[in-house]
């Protein structure tokens, strides 16, 4: 039975446990194509990504677990259904109603449709013919008739299935569990890390990967969760989606109507849906949420003609928490709204989820020079901050805790990077920072970093889980993130011969110690003069000091946002040149940090990561290497990404290590929850049954602050003794086998639907991940160690690497202008169609 919370502090909106069958609402919803895709009147996007789908499907009633499946966005239902931040008792289930306004749907961000009652039904089958826990939510437009439901009095490591209706409506049926957290046993963690989704970048092939997955706990989704760019001149992604996937509203989006519109836009993808509909999602929101290189008073990607940027930040927080399964108290404080928040799994694990962006200071800049051991008093004044203080000593706290590992849920890169500023437009060479990640923030980054090191064994080990620099990283964290950049001066050639004369021009013992930004990061160019002679990539630097070990760090690639592949491509044009260019400017990177490990700049696609007592792994599923047959795999809507690479850290040892493969089967599965057939309601009405839910004791255990309620009491279970040195700890074998679940509710196309496919269409392609295939090599075996062939590639490819991804406005729209037809990036469309002609 279950206790119910009502939606996150939507004012008009209330839940109770109603089981007398009385009618919760009607809405007359024909099956109308939702302007707020694009769909419908705008005929240039009938061919695209969508499809006018059918209304709603008859909720499944029989045996088994077969439930046909909602349209993708039309009907009373149209934007599917989602669950988030599940906790050992409770998670939050979430769906989007659409009212109708003299016959018209009300789209999001209108404020416009009454307040209608829905019921809401979660079910241990399938069919949900029966119910633990139902209730009734009033929407309103006030909260864009969202429909979210904290459900708790749940059991742990559950499997549980849920619904929503109103009047004759019915959503389709989602998937969710609670987590394996439970006292005194110990279960596996397995769960998917993304970030980073542009939906003019692509088709959405990562998130259909991890929707026909049976095996996650949950999605973590570390920011970047939509863009906030138009179709103008700041768009970016691949020519031939334009008119296939263009953002709506077509402009860059400001206001509260803009962040939902872009919001509803993302949930009608029918990729995205199918995964919330099936997984549980935690969510952490970094900059593009609100707009590019965001920082507490302003960002990169906003001017004064945008309006008032805490209004702006304001609304983006508000659609943000409204259209994602997240439990966060939507009312501001003089702190702002608090994000972070903390799951636990046994005395397995802790995930920590974080925010960067509300509390930061501003960035000294996109990429700093650095013209001497150290950096600057500005990068390292104390009182610059990338979180508040009481946000930084919860994370801190945290860490302390006794489990085998401390998880850490990240948008920015925690590890040091040097950079080669000889490739980056730098006359002098040099070495430079990320001004964005968290070396911008030296204080925060060396009191972190300090702080994991000294940790002992008893407190266990700290994974950093990280996203936004669309690539992928697997680098092990040093206490003392000066060493890298200490390293790479005193060792690179260029970058020590450049130190050396700029310490002699100015008569100083030592190099400059207060650089400025290089030329290229502080005029927005995103791609320097490439270097006409061919540039050996130097031999591989080791540390000069012995810093000690702190954690390890795994950092996803994008889902779909231009990475250094496509910057590379978008000046080379050659598919295989640009991938050489790419390999080089990875071989220079990983020469020139000894902490890094590996990583990829050309595929797209997500980790998935496997916790065990033993070890943690790091899967990387990947999109094919782009060829001149198929130069970029994210027009393809069936491309999905496989396994590539594979990475652990072994208990105890603080540094990672080749794996032997990918992950097998999980050891263990979800319960399946139970629940005696519940009374009939009204048999005329189509609203689920219920049974009276009585409230039980306890609540949710995940929160802003403190660690959550439930934390079970440490097992004592010893944790193996740190290995000290730098040598890759021994390889654990793969979990034992099991069949996968069996629960998947599928998506049939909709009965008595002729006109309407379902989506995705059943004919369409897929090609699953399939287990095997060996772990690529380490960094600087499998990548060239000589820049002959590809001479000035090798520049090319450093500075896309390091600049790209800081492209300013103004960059965007110099590349846009050298396009023949650049007004071919906007697309005309029907204000009325868009819905842009709401006032906010």
């Amino acid at each position: 039975m279950a206790r119910v919370n009502s939606a996150d502090g939507f004012s008009d909106g209330h839940a109770d446990g109603d089981a007398d069958g009385d009618a919760v609402g009607s809405s007359d919803t024909a099956g109308t194509s939702d302007p707020v895709t694009g769909i419908g009147r705008r005929t240039v996007l009938r061919t695209g990504a969508f499809g006018a789908l059918g209304a709603a499907a008859l909720w499944g009633l029989g045996s088994g677990r077969e439930v046909a499946a909602a349209p993708a966005h039309d009907g009373a239902f149209g934007y599917g259904v989602a669950s988030g931040d599940p906790t050992a008792d409770s998670v939050i289930i979430w769906t989007r109603f659409t009212p109708r306004v003299d016959g018209e749907p009300a789209l999001p961000g209108s404020g416009q449709g009454a307040p209608t009652p829905v019921r809401w039904t979660v079910s241990p089958t399938a069919d949900c013919t029966e119910a633990v826990a139902t209730g009734v939510v009033t929407t309103s437009p006030d909260s864009d008739h969202v429909v979210k439901v904290d459900v708790t009095g749940l059991d742990p490591y559950t499997e549980y299935f849920y619904v929503f209706a109103a009047g004759d409506e019915t959503s389709e049926v989602g998937r969710t569990r609670t987590a394996p957290d439970e006292p005194g046993t110990t279960h596996a963690l397995r769960f998917a890390q993304v970030s980073c989704a542009n939906y003019t970048g692509g088709h959405f092939g990562t998130y259909a990967a991890i929707a026909e997955r049976d095996d996650l706990d949950f999605v973590l989704h570390l920011g970047d969760y939509f863009y906030e760019y138009g179709n103008g001149d700041d768009r970016y992604g691949p020519d031939e989606l334009i008119g296939e996937r263009d953002h709506r509203p077509a402009h860059e989006i400001v206001s509260l109507e803009d962040y939902r519109t872009r919001l509803a836009q993302y949930r009608a993808d029918p990729d995205l849906r199918e995964a919330h509909r099936l997984h549980p999602f935690i969510t952490a929101f970094d900059d593009h949420e609100i707009t590019n290189n965001a920082w507490s008073d302003g960002a990169e990607n906003h001017n004064e003609g945008e309006g008032d940027y805490a209004a702006r930040m304001s609304a983006s927080f508000q659609a943000y928490t409204e259209w994602l399964p997240i439990r966060v108290d939507p009312a501001t404080t003089e702190d702002g709204t608090v994000f972070h928040r903390r799951f636990t799994y046994g005395d397995l694990a802790d995930l920590s989820v974080v925010e960067t962006r509300q509390h930061r200071s501003e960035q000294v800049a996109s990429f700093v020079l650095i013209g001497g051991p150290g950096t600057n008093e500005e990068l390292n004044d104390p009182d610059r901050q990338i979180m508040d203080g009481a946000q930084m000593e919860w994370l801190q706290d945290g860490l302390t805790a006794q489990r085998r590992w401390h998880l850490v849920g990240n948008q920015v890169m925690v590890s040091p990077l040097a950079w080669p500023g000889q490739y980056m437009g730098d006359v002098q060479g040099s070495v430079m920072i990320n001004g964005d990640a968290w070396d911008g923030y030296r204080a925060d980054q060396k009191s972190l970093l300090t702080h994991m090191a000294r940790q002992p064994a008893s407190s266990g080990d700290t994974v950093i889980l990280t996203g936004d620099i669309h690539s992928c990283w697997v680098e092990d964290l040093v206490a003392d993130p000066d060493a890298v950049l200490e390293t790479a001066i005193q060792s690179y050639p260029p970058a020590a011969q450049a130190a050396a004369e700029t310490a002699a021009a100015k008569g100083a013992a030592t190099p400059a110690a207060n650089p400025s930004p290089a030329p290229a990061a502080r005029e927005g160019s995103p791609i320097p003069p490439m270097i006409a002679e061919p540039v050996p990539v130097p031999e591989q630097l080791t540390f000069a000091s012995d810093p000690a070990p702190a954690g390890v760090e795994f950092v996803c690639p994008s889902i779909s946002s231009d990475g250094f592949y496509e910057i590379v491509r978008s000046v080379l044009q050659s598919p295989t040149v640009s991938v050489g260019a790419v390999k080089l400017a990875e071989a220079v990177l990983g020469a020139i940090n000894p902490h890094l490990r590996w990583m990829d700049g050309i595929g797209h696609g997500f980790i998935l990561i496997d916790v065990t007592e033993e070890r943690v792994q790091a899967d990387f599923h990947l999109t094919d290497e782009p060829s001149s047959s198929q130069p970029d795999p994210r027009i393809d809507p069936s491309h999905r990404p496989e396994h590539r690479a594979s990475f652990q850290t072994v208990a105890g040892s603080r540094v990672t290590s080749e794996a032997s493969g990918p992950v097998g089967p999980r050891s263990d599965a979800p319960r399946r929850a139970e629940c005696a057939p519940a009374p009939s309601d009204d048999p005329t009405s189509p609203h689920p049954t219920a049974t009276e839910a009585p409230t039980p004791t306890g609540g949710p255990t995940a929160s802003g602050s403190p660690t959550p309620s439930r934390t079970p009491s440490p097992t004592g279970t010893p944790v193996p003794s740190r290995t000290p040195s730098r040598t890759p700890a021994p390889k654990p074998t793969s979990e034992p086998s099991r069949s996968q679940s069996p629960s998947r509710p599928p998506r049939p196309a909709p009965s008595g639907s002729p006109s309407w496919p379902s989506a995705p269409p059943s004919d369409d392609p897929r090609r699953h991940p399939q287990p095997g295939g060996s772990a690529s090599p380490q960094l600087n075996d499998r990548l060239p160690r000589t820049g002959g062939e590809m001479g000035g590639a090798l520049g090319l490819g450093i500075a896309a690497v390091a600049g790209g991804l800081g492209l300013t406005v103004a960059a965007r729209r110099r590349r846009a202008a050298a396009h023949d037809a650049p007004d071919a990036h906007v697309a005309h469309e029907d204000p009325a169609a868009s819905g842009e002609d709401q006032a906010d």
